[in-house]
């Protein structure tokens, strides 16, 4: 018990650490959003814009996730084999390989452009199609940089340096705001396009200074026969649907959206912008620390630890989305009007994402659960599980969407998202017993049950947050009621969140104890010291 209680501390205090560098970023992220939305609106553009960036996004995707999600499994079996001088060489021939198979998507997405569009915009109108392809073919080199952030996140991670990583979504959203308020309202969508390429150049500039703090020496390395980067490819091949499913399944509404009139794709692009910020925050950092831990122990044969930080990271995810999940159903509206609602972007815009964001928004625990179990798939070289669950997941998705679509609109496109993955991480929890025996399935619905207990009177308590609405609405008016609403929400969220917690404390949460426990040592330290 001892073991599985420092496992589930040493993933909290480190989950702790990368969800503060990831909120830094992902508040420069809803500053971002909300400042395209007051520019662009719900316009054709925006939509056109957003169908472009879904499609190259999973192109993008693609390559980057296979990567970063092969390289830690190949590295360190390359590694286990020839020594840890064999990390500089593996890094930089994967480096060129990739960079000759992203040249030649970019040329592809250049000359083929309306091919790609027909992945997102099969159904738009010839005026926002063409504005698509014209976009798309400006978007294109971000395949190249995604994938170089790929490998350095990759490599980062597998040297157990999280900040830089935990941070990446800063320099790229720096680039989208000083974009926005400059130039916006002079270069327009096509702008944007360019500032998107250049925040993903950014991310790689910033990932390389711990990069070279780690050792990381660049030189030039084209082996096409080295059988680790082989295998490494050969992995990435399954991994490309598996990894990639949310971006898939984003793909294919915003497609069936286009065809639901203007601003259809313009709503579930910002719905789901609020909805990823969460996954974002919260399981990027749980996936990005326990997934080389599982890959040393599962690789090294320690099964059985590797249950044990399987467990840990498992129930951290539960932690952190049941509680999100109900506080956006509860809050989508004021979250909507105070993030998205002025300028361009109307009242009635705002209506309709709300309703989508609640939908989007059950879908948060069964994407973060399913990101967990890839990583635990992958950390057990099968990447051919996460394929099969990944494709029945688009295909539940596409079926979904074509039932639902036509009666419900955005709304029907994103329960057709909570659904799909909410069935694909059943199946994925089903098969991984299968694989590895017994997976402690009964200390999963204990702590199901009682993160629900704490996520109920954390709901009251978000709850308080509509009569100050109401009265502020009362004695303000314009952006100092946009101001007051948007700081008494957060005093909300803040006060919600520490009910929350303590209700896990008094309901005997291990990892939280532990939390507590680790913080009083280091308030006695100090106290002694001084």
């Amino acid at each position: 018990m001892e073991k599985n209680s420092s496992a589930g501390s040493r993933i909290a205090k480190s989950t702790l650490a990368l969800v503060i560098f990831s909120l830094i970023g992902k508040v420069f992220g809803f500053a971002r959003e909300s400042l395209t939305a007051s520019v662009f609106g719900t316009s054709i553009e925006m939509s056109a814009y957003s169908l472009a960036q879904a499609a190259t996004a999973m192109i993008a995707g693609f390559v980057t996730q296979a990567i970063a999600t092969t390289f830690i499994p190949s590295l360190q079996k390359a590694e286990n084999d020839l020594g840890e001088g064999r990390k500089n060489y593996f890094t930089n021939n994967l480096l060129s390989i990739t960079t000759v198979i992203s040249i030649i998507l970019i040329i592809l997405g250049y000359y083929f452009p309306r091919e790609i569009a027909f992945l997102t915009a099969s159904r738009a109108k010839k005026e926002t199609f063409d504005i698509v392809v014209r976009l798309i073919q400006l978007g294109m080199p971000v395949v190249l940089f995604s994938a170089w952030v790929g490998i350095f996140t990759g490599y980062l991670q597998y040297g157990g340096k999280f900040a830089a990583t935990g941070a990446i979504s800063i320099p790229l959203n720096l680039v989208y705001i000083v974009y926005l308020i400059i130039f916006a309202h002079h270069i327009g969508i096509v702008g944007l396009t360019v500032a998107s390429v250049v925040g993903a150049l950014a991310q790689f500039l910033f990932l390389l200074p711990d990069s070279f703090k780690l050792g990381y020496r660049p030189k030039f390395i084209f082996d096409l026969r080295d059988k680790y980067v082989i295998e490494a490819v050969e992995l990435s091949l399954p991994v490309l649907v598996s990894v990639s499913v949310n971006d898939i399944n984003t793909a294919v509404n915003r497609s069936l959206a286009s065809g639901m009139g203007d601003s259809a794709p313009s709503i579930l692009y910002f719905s789901n912008k609020m909805n990823t910020l969460i996954i974002g925050i919260f399981i990027t950092a749980i996936t990005a620390i326990v997934f080389p831990i599982l890959t040393r122990y599962f690789s090294g044969g320690n099964i059985k630890e590797g249950k044990r930080v399987m467990n840990a990271s498992i129930k951290s995810v539960l932690f952190l989305t049941v509680p999100a999940t109900i506080g956006m159903v509860i809050l989508a509206r004021p979250l909507i009007e105070i993030a998205f609602v002025r300028g361009a972007f109307t009242t009635e815009d705002g209506i309709n994402a709300t309703s989508t964001l609640r939908f989007y928004s059950l879908s948060l625990i069964s994407i973060s659960l399913t990101n967990v179990l890839n990583r635990i798939y992958y950390s057990l070289n099968d990447t051919k599980t996460p394929f099969i669950i990944g494709a029945l997941n688009v295909f539940i998705n596409v079926v979904l969407n074509i039932l639902v679509a036509h009666r419900f609109g955005t709304d029907g496109l994103a329960a057709s998202v909570s659904l799909a993955t909410t069935c694909a991480v059943l199946i994925g929890f089903y098969l991984l017993r299968k694989k590895i025996g017994n997976l402690g399935t009964f200390s999963y619905i204990k702590a199901l049950i009682k993160t629900l207990m704490a996520s109920f009177a954390m709901g009251l308590v978000a709850l308080l947050y509509f009569p100050f609405e109401n009265i502020l609405k009362l004695i303000l008016s314009g952006g100092l009621l946009t101001l007051s609403r948007l700081l008494v929400l957060l005093l909300v969220v803040t006060v919600a969140m520490v009910i929350y917690l303590i209700c896990l404390y008094f309901l005997g949460v291990r990892e939280i104890k532990d939390l507590v426990a680790i913080g009083k040592e280091k308030i006695e330290k100090r106290r002694i010291r001084n």
